[in-house]
């Protein structure tokens, strides 16, 4: 027989609603010390958790093939050459930071219809930048006067056929060739 909270001695009544409110909730405050088994499991599973993160960060070591970056610049795959080409024939020339993260950015342009790598760096000078101006239609340095690409230094560019037909596009940044202008 259940029995209803307003008195033990009335029986239930089907819809009296229930009371659950406490006369005086009294907050737990007794402590309890930790056991030494306690101590032992959060320590397994502190140094379970640190070997999992050094085994995932091994595996995104090997899987990409990369424990470090280049410490000299070397040639790079710019692209596929005509990927290249069609694009510098349609939106104009840009711009493209040292691969290496070093200070040998490039500058993609069409020049008598063959593909350059334009140094960024105005001939002559150890910090003066060219920079792409008016939607790619010229080249203003640090002074604000304009250049040709014949009036710019350029990195040597190397067209490695392959066999399935794309050609890609390699840029040489240890070879910095005079301005034909220069």
């Amino acid at each position: 027989m259940l029995v209803d909270p307003a008195g033990p001695d009335k029986p239930w009544r089907p819809f009296h609603p229930p009371d659950w409110t406490f006369s005086q909730a009294r907050p737990y405050t007794v402590a309890v010390a930790p056991s030494r088994e306690d101590t032992r499991i959060l320590i397994f599973a502190t140094a379970l958790v640190v070997v999992a993160g050094v085994l995932v960060a091994v595996v995104l070591l090997l899987a990409t093939g990369r424990g470090g970056s280049p410490t000299r610049h070397a040639n790079f795959e710019a692209g596929a050459a005509k990927d290249i080409k069609r694009s510098l024939k349609e939106g104009g020339p840009y711009y493209v930071p040292d691969p290496f993260g070093g200070n040998r950015s490039i500058m993609f342009a069409l020049e008598d219809g063959k593909v350059v790598a334009l140094s960024t760096v105005l001939p002559g000078t150890e910090n003066c930048r060219i920079q792409i101006k008016n939607s790619g239609k010229s080249f203003v340095d640090c002074h604000g006067q304009r250049h040709t690409t014949e009036e710019l230094a350029r990195y040597v560019t190397i067209v490695d056929p392959r066999q399935d037909g794309n050609d890609i596009l390699l840029v040489n940044l240890r070879k910095l060739e005079p301005a034909p202008a220069g």
